[in-house]
This record gives structure tokens, sequence and C-alpha cells, in this order.
């Protein structure tokens, strides 16, 4: 009896010392898988695998998921381009608009300073073609003037430019020496591609403006829907195109894409580009005709409007 009490004292001593032993290996393991948290490793993608899947972070067909869910909340930080054209160019709004800001290839000129907010898609797109500009032809820098205000709607003198995927480009410019300048105004050009402005005479720099228009044009991700301005001035890029014996493709989109209005400005003094909606961005965001080849097209045709596709 008595050896059978000592036994059960001695294991009633054992049970707080296991319990203390238990829960000292359990911090030292969490300390250890800490540790490794991030494995030892000069490859950053493997760092940032491992760190995704330690903490259940969303996986690349979760983000595809979140993407396309509609957006009726503030954009969280899992949506790296949150913006969304809401409706038509000429009805409609710009939710989380992307302001797009001067750099070393691009000034926004005095005048648009508060209509300078965009699609994330547009402002990219606009920042691609300066930068793309600017490689080709050094301290070239693109003249960007309205876009959308913050919020997107109506805004004069534009019929157009609501729902962020609107931009006015300035040309790029010679002084009368034929030298490249960077006056950050619009100035209107006539048929012969001769401008003046404040007393100063300016001529058409037609190859850093078909750089522009190509750059605009192969943009891998945003396509272009319009590129309005005057027909004389079409005929200079694409006078240039030939010149530079141009991509046969990319030759036959200018054609399509760039034309003077039927109604309205003919745009003798800027370029007015316009891009499709963003596959993200529908169906909220309303696309009208046309809809070219190279163009992949909604799945449903958007809803008929009495305004003309090309009120600018």
């Amino acid at each position: 009896m008595g050896s059978r009490e000592m036994k059960r004292g001695k294991q009633s001593r054992l049970v707080p010392l296991i319990c203390a032993l238990t829960a000292m290996s359990l911090v030292w393991l969490s300390g250890t898988f800490a540790l490794a948290e991030l494995p030892m490793t000069g490859d950053p993608a493997l760092r940032e695998a491992y760190h995704a899947e330690t903490h259940a972070e969303p996986s690349d067909a979760d983000l595809e998921r979140i993407s396309r869910m509609p957006r009726r909340i503030a954009p969280s930080d899992l949506e790296p381009n949150p913006s969304v054209s809401v409706g038509y160019p000429n009805r409609g709004l710009l939710r989380f608009g992307v302001r797009i800001n001067d750099d070393k290839d691009l000034t926004v000129k005095v005048g648009s300073l508060n209509t300078r907010y965009g699609t994330g898609e547009l402002v990219r797109l606009i920042e691609y073609a300066a930068h793309e500009v600017a490689f080709r032809y050094p301290r070239s820098r693109l003249t960007v003037g309205d876009l959308s205000r913050a919020g997107g709607g109506r805004f004069v003198p534009h019929k157009s430019h609501q729902s962020g995927r609107d931009v006015d480009l300035g040309f790029y410019m010679l002084d009368r020496k034929s030298t490249p300048v960077n006056n950050h105004v619009f100035v209107p050009f006539n048929s012969k591609g001769i401008g003046r402005q404040w007393g100063a005479i300016y001529k058409f720099d037609a190859a850093r403006n078909w750089a522009l228009m190509e750059s605009l044009l192969s943009h891998p991700t945003t396509d272009i829907q319009h590129i309005f301005v005057t027909n004389s001035t079409k005929r200079k890029l694409l006078q240039q195109a030939l010149k530079e014996r141009a991509n046969p493709e990319l030759l036959m989109r200018a054609k399509r894409v760039i034309s003077q209005p039927r109604r309205g400005a003919p745009h003798r003094s800027h370029f007015h580009v316009r891009v499709y909606c963003s596959d993200d961005d529908r169906p909220i965001c309303k696309d009208r005709p046309p809809f070219y080849a190279w163009h992949d097209r909604p799945t449903e045709a958007p809803a008929v409007s009495a305004l003309l596709p090309n009120d600018s």
C-alpha cells in the first residue's frame, strides 16, 4: 500500500515537469519556424512564394476572381489597378481615377491640372508612349492636356472626357529652324503643317508625332478606338509612316483609327485619343462601335444610345 502511494506521488510531481517541457518545446519549435519563414535563398521569387504559402495569402486564381468582382466598396490593396470607367465617354463617370504626373518625358499643361485623371490603363498608355518617343528622340517631352476630372462627369468645353478613357495630347513641334522644341502649349496648325502662337512660328514634327502614333497603336494590352485629328494632319502622319516603311499591320491600324470627327472641332492643335473599356470594367463600362478586328470585343453588344459614337 505504501509503495503504491509513493508511485502516485512521483507521478503527480512529474506532471508539471512534463507540461513545462512540452511548453518549452512548442516555444522552441515556433521560434524555429519563424526563423525559417523566409528561407535563406537568393531567389526573391522563391522567398515570395514561400512567404505567401506560409501566410495563406491569395493565389493567382484568387486574385483573378477578386479583380472580376463588382466594386461596391472602396478598393483594397489587393487590386493593383482599382480605377473604374462607368458608362460611356460622353455620358459617364470615373471611380478611383488615377492621376497622371509630370516626369522627365511628359508634362501636363497649364489649364489641365484639375482634369488629369484617367483609368489606370489610359495613364499607363500615355506614360508608355511618352517614354517610347523619348527613347527614340532624346529630350522629347509629351504635352498632356485634359483627361477627366477626379470623379469624371462633364466639364466644359468637352462633350466626352467623362469616364477616364479620353485624353488630349499636344503635337511634338519644331521651331522655324527645324529644331525640336518642348513648348507645353496646344498650337493650332494649318494644312501645310505651320502653326503660330504668341508671335512664334512652329512646324509639325512628323517624325516624332508618327513615333507617338506607333507607340499608342502598338501597346500590348490597351487598344485605341479613336485618334481624332484633322485630315491634313493624318495625311502627314501616313506620309511619314510610308517614308519610314512602317509595319503594314500598324499602318493599317493607323488608317482606320486616325480620323477627323464628323461633328465638333476638327482638332487642329492636338490629338484626341480614346481607348476601349478594359475587361475589368465591363459590363459597367460601355463601348460603342467601331470594333476593330484586332480588338477583343465584349461577349455582349453594348446598349444602343442616341449619342453618336465619335462625339468629341
